[in-house]
């Protein structure tokens, strides 16, 4: 797993500050999956969603996107604010708005009410993931810290997701928030081990230049990447129900998914360093695109659940590989750091600009143009590499 690694470049960037602990890796890993919860169930918190308050599959895109954008703008902020407050302070306000947003999510019934406790969320967990990563990056080996971070993050999310339609058999949605709010209440408990890195960032080694070829086409292929794949994760669970497949059916290709993001982090980190990463992302890229098409139209249980298989795996794989272009960028790490704001306003604006689309019930005009926009990332990376060799010549 030496291979993956979202911020690949500050492996010497904090070598003189404290580096990260046993106890502090679980704290990052625990605080930043919860920070990161909503993207791994969109599918099943939107199902949440519509079974509280009715919404449709349009004013559903809507919401997520409120979610998504307000971790963006959360992740930006948070880049700022390392330097300048104490971060476990920070995990503490992070924690509070997740847990604001759940509970105001679990006692709201209209679009308007909803979308604002969900953007309070937002916040909350754009700050948790963007601390969390900070962290991780000053772990004695970042790229196996964030290697562990995907793998256990995919796996208590195919979990959540396999056993969400027994819980929604048994308990209103309503109830189910509040129970969020209670396990981001005994999150907090691991706040004490997480590094107070603020203290540490007068020792780091501030100089670098930013490749700005890099970091053009690696953020603009990160943006469109994530666009992609929001606009068809959001919408898996009403793709599913669409099709007439049963509520049990929807969560296993839901938890497939996370089973074949955690098995396509595991490929990326077995990649021999040679293969370089245009390949690799053209094939994670195109994996995610069968997996798209598998969804379009009347979909059947196998084809629903390979779909899913095959979007979070292609996504894992090539995600890795995006990073490290990014990293790639800037040894100070400031490129990397704002791939986490692009990579998230990507993901919200995708479910908004889909959401017109599915408003007749129909979702293949949304999976068109998810394929042709993961296309778009894939060239700006071809394209990233070829003008460095022209370059070169």
């Amino acid at each position: 797993m030496d291979h993956v690694s979202t911020i690949e470049g500050q492996a010497n960037l904090g070598r003189h500050a404290e580096r990260l602990g046993t106890a502090g890796l679980i704290s990052a890993i625990v605080i930043g999956f919860v920070g990161a919860l909503f993207v791994y169930a969109t599918p099943g918190i939107l199902g949440l969603i519509a079974a509280q308050s009715g919404v449709d599959d349009e004013h559903l895109g809507y919401i997520a996107s409120w979610n998504l954008n307000a971790m963006a703008v959360a992740i930006a902020i948070s880049t700022l604010l390392l330097t300048r407050l104490s971060w476990r302070m920070a995990m503490a306000m992070a924690l509070l708005l997740i847990a604001a947003g759940d509970m105001a999510t679990g006692l709201s019934h209209s679009y308007g009410a909803i979308a604002a406790a969900r953007a309070i969320s937002g916040l909350g967990e754009g700050m948790a993931i963007g601390f969390s990563f900070a962290a991780l990056g000053r772990a004695r080996n970042p790229d196996r810290a964030f290697a562990w971070y995907l793998v256990v993050s995919g796996i208590v999310a195919a979990v959540l997701l396999f056993a969400l339609p027994a819980l929604q058999a048994r308990y209103a949605p309503s109830a189910i928030f509040m129970a969020s709010v209670g396990l981001t209440a005994l999150t907090a408990l691991g706040i004490v081990a997480f590094p107070d890195g603020q203290r540490d960032e007068a020792h780091f080694d501030l100089s670098g230049r930013v490749d700005w070829r890099k970091t053009l086409f690696g953020l603009t292929a990160v943006l469109f990447v994530f666009f992609a794949i929001s606009a068809v994760w959001s919408y898996a669970e009403r793709i599913g129900h669409a099709s007439g497949l049963g509520a049990q059916t929807v969560a296993n290709g839901l938890s497939l998914g996370m089973v074949g993001g955690i098995l396509g982090a595991l490929a990326a980190a077995a990649l021999p360093q040679g293969w370089g990463r245009v390949w690799p992302i053209l094939i994670g890229g195109v994996i995610a695109i069968a997996g798209f098409e598998l969804l379009n139209g009347h979909v059947g249980a196998a084809a629903f659940e390979l779909g899913n298989f095959l979007i979070w795996g292609g996504w894992n794989f090539a995600q890795p590989l995006l990073s490290g272009l990014c990293a790639d960028a800037d040894s100070r790490g400031r490129v990397v750091c704002a791939m986490g704001a692009v990579q998230t306003f990507g993901m919200g604006l995708g479910p908004a600009v889909a959401a017109p689309t599915v408003a007749g019930g129909s979702f293949g005009v949304a999976i068109t143009l998810a394929s042709v926009t993961m296309l778009m990332g894939i060239g700006c990376v071809a394209a990233e590499q070829m003008l460095g060799r022209g370059s070169k010549a």
